[in-house]
This record gives C-alpha cells, structure tokens and sequence, in this order.
C-alpha cells in the first residue's frame, strides 16, 4: 500500500449537505448566548511550569495555566509568561485522544505559540513530551513531583503516602535509586515541598526532605537523614533549584517520578533531566531497532533479508477510529495490520472499515521499543477509498506492545494541519498472521 502513496487524489468524500445545515441552524439559534458558552469553557490560574523546547528552557516557574477544552480538548491547555503586560514564552498542547497530542511553541518572545514549531507529544505524570520538547505543569507548592498524570496536580497538603520513583545523589553518590514512599506536604507557610523514604532490610533505610522558599518558589532548601536508618532528616544539603522534575544543588539532586514512569534521560548523572531523548537517538538502555517484534527467519543466518517486506495482521476489536474528526468507530473492521521492510525506516499501521474504506499511518522515520512498546513516529496519513487516495502531511505518534504475548492494545494518534485521526485497537489475543513478500 506503501507503494501507491500519491498516485491517486480525490477529495474527502462530501459529507451530507445537511449536516452543515443543522450545524447553522444550531449556531443561530445559539445566538448571543453563544459567547458565554464558549467562555464557560476557560478556565485560567497559575501553575508552576517547566517547558523546554530544542533544548532550551523558556519556561521555568511560575506561568499562567489556561484550560479550554473547546479549543485544546478534553485534558489540553495553554502556558504563557508575561513581560510588562507583554506575552513572553507560550506553549499549547492539544489532546487529541486520551495521553496523546500536539504540543505548538513560539521560539522567540512574543511570538504566537499557536503558530509555532510544533510536534506530537504523549503524557507521562504532569509532563507532556515529544522527541523536542518537554511540557510540564504543577499545582504550585507540589514540589514538581511529577504526580499524577497531565495537567496540574492535585492540591498540597500533607498526602497521603504514596509508592514513587526516586533518585537522590548527595555528593556524586546515589543514596535512594528506585522505589520510594512519598509524601507532598505544604507546611506551615504554605510553601509547599516533599519527603521520600526509602527502606531496606525491612526498615527505614535514608529520608531526604525538601522545603520551597515561601517568598521565592523556584528555590528550596533540603535536609536528609546522613545515616542509614536515622529518624531524623536534619544534615543540609544546601539550596537547590528546579530542574525538569529535579531539584538540584551544589552536592544535592533529588528526583521523583510517578511510579512506573519512565525517567528517560534524567536517571543519569550529569544528563540534563529536562531534555527529552531525540527519535532519531533514543537513550541506549532503552533503544531497540524499530522493526515489529516478529520472528524471524530459521534459514541461513537466521535473520530476516534485507529488503523482505513484513506484514502483520491482527485480529480484534476497534474500539475508536475517527478520520479527518469524524467518528466512524461503527463501521471500523475487526482487523488491522503493520507492515515494514527490513533495512527501511518506512513503516505503516493500516485500519480498514466494513463499507471498503481505509486509513493508514505512515512513517518515514525510525522507532524504537522502549518499555516493550513500539513507539512510531508519524508524518503522513493516507485516505483510501474506491480505488482513489489521498495523501495528506502530518504529525504522530502510533504505539504497539509486542503482539506476541497476548492482548494489547494498538493505538495511533496524528494531526494535519486542520484535521485529526485517531484510532484505537484491541487485539484477541490471538498470533498475528506473519506474511514475508519481495518489494516491488
């Protein structure tokens, strides 16, 4: 299918007249009310915000938080910082589905994020991140914990304990280097900072303790227990600063991530925590070669030739597809496929419906396997219908765990320039039909 991108154009097809009519007819009716409606929809507050684009942070503190779910989606919001009046730096994530997105920045002050470089991100704890760019927001006081997942986090106050992923390095040495019991407090003044345990041998192990400067949030001070199983917290570590979702020193760093997400480039010393990994170099304990998880050839070498194309088909259940943002998850078929050619980075994931109409997601660029998933980039999306197609740019992402061990779930997520398409599939559970053939 690959093959016949762009031979064939048509326009999408017309969708009925009176759709367009209803629709008038209910903004007319709407009338003045109109307005108020759309203005229910936003909502504004400040946040404690961390955006760094291309490797430069723009954002570092606190920003003004804007939701509106009629413009960014369900989950989808809007930072920005002001200069005299002026709009400095702004970043827009529009959720397209649950967990994935586009996140559009403006590179110089004053510019319109809207208008920006733009990419497809996925959210993990407050963060929202793509191969250039990192977008995070936090209830002020919470101590950039990185709990729970997109959007601000909850109120501070003294939590309930909870198991988390720490790191803490005290002169260069790592001290707490996995699970950990935390707990946000805001103490007494409001300023808000955190505590995490760590245990071993069936009993405390090391504590560290941070506090956030009430007359200035982006700067902390921190204490820790020094000796293994101490009650107490109460050596210094020095004033620390925000970084991603660290806090850092001269002779400190800690770090905390929600449980089972991933640290991507910050659990390693001297890496900068804000930074996302490249799509075209992930980070080496994670990155994997982009091809499904398929088996391999027993002959010869035992490896697949170069060149072979491999398709995958899939049994199941679609649970969601929408197309150019129209919902037609009740015509979507009970199969789908992924198909790649060794030695290429071109991939696609293809979802096809009852009434011979299909979507595909097309990739030109490399993935790689983190977690056990497949995670694709995506830069254009195909529309097939009656023998004609359309080919049309965009930016995504497609995931697949590995297929082989049981039910996963497939899920592909991509913007145009003024259109989304999503699709989510379950798969039975059942071996995915393997096919090899010659390109060409």
């Amino acid at each position: 299918m690959a093959a016949n991108r762009g031979s064939t154009s048509l326009a999408y097809p017309a969708r009925p007249a009176r759709r367009l009519l209803v629709l008038l007819a209910g903004i007319v009716g709407l009338g003045l009310a109109l307005p108020g409606a759309a203005q229910a929809q936003i909502k504004v507050r400040k946040a404690d915000c961390f955006v760094e684009a291309d490797g430069r942070i723009a954002i570092n503190g606190v920003c003004e938080f804007l939701t509106d779910a009629r413009s960014y989606g369900t989950g989808g919001f809007r930072l920005a910082t002001y200069e005299n009046g002026y709009l400095r730096y702004g970043v827009v994530v529009a959720v397209a589905s649950p967990g994935s997105g586009t996140a559009t920045w403006n590179e110089t002050p004053g510019g319109k994020p809207d208008e920006g470089p733009s990419e497809s991100v996925t959210s993990a704890g407050a963060c929202w991140t793509g191969p250039r760019s990192r977008t995070c927001a936090w209830k002020i006081g919470e101590g950039r914990p990185g709990f729970p997942g997109g959007g601000v986090a909850p109120a501070p106050g003294i939590g309930a304990p909870r198991t988390a992923d720490c790191l803490i390095e005290v002169r260069g040495a790592a001290r707490i280097d996995g699970p950990c019991q935390f707990r946000s407090d805001a103490g007494q003044d409001g300023a808000g900072g955190f505590e995490v345990r760590s245990y071993a041998r069936g009993g405390l192990d090391f504590i560290a303790r941070l506090t956030r400067d009430s007359r200035d949030p982006q700067t902390a001070t921190a204490f820790w227990n020094e000796r293994p199983g101490a009650p107490q917290a109460t050596a210094p570590l020095g004033t620390l600063v925000p970084k991603g979702p660290c806090w850092e020193g001269a002779g400190a760093r800690l770090c905390v991530w929600q449980a089972g997400q991933s640290r991507e480039a910050s659990d390693r010393p001297g890496a900068d925590p804000g930074r996302a990994p490249p799509a075209e170099t992930p980070p080496a304990e994670t990155a994997r070669p982009a091809s499904p998880p398929v088996p391999r050839d027993n002959a010869g070498t035992g490896e697949t030739p170069p060149g072979m194309v491999l398709k995958l088909t899939f049994k199941g259940r679609c649970e969601s597809l929408v197309v150019d943002g129209e919902d037609i998850t009740a015509s979507c078929a009970p199969s789908a496929r992924n198909a790649s050619t060794t030695g290429s980075a071109r991939a696609e994931f293809v979802f096809g419906t009852t009434d011979d109409r299909e979507v595909s997601f097309l990739a030109s660029a490399k993935g790689w396997v983190e977690g056990g998933t497949l995670r694709q980039p995506i830069d254009e999306v195909m529309y097939e219908e009656r023998g004609q197609s359309l080919l049309v740019k965009a930016k995504g992402v497609c995931e697949m765990p590995n297929p082989m061990g049981g039910p996963v779930v497939i899920t592909c997520s991509a913007q145009t320039s003024n259109s989304a398409y999503t699709v989510r599939f379950r798969t039975d559970g059942g071996k995915p039909v393997l096919e090899r053939s010659s390109p060409g």
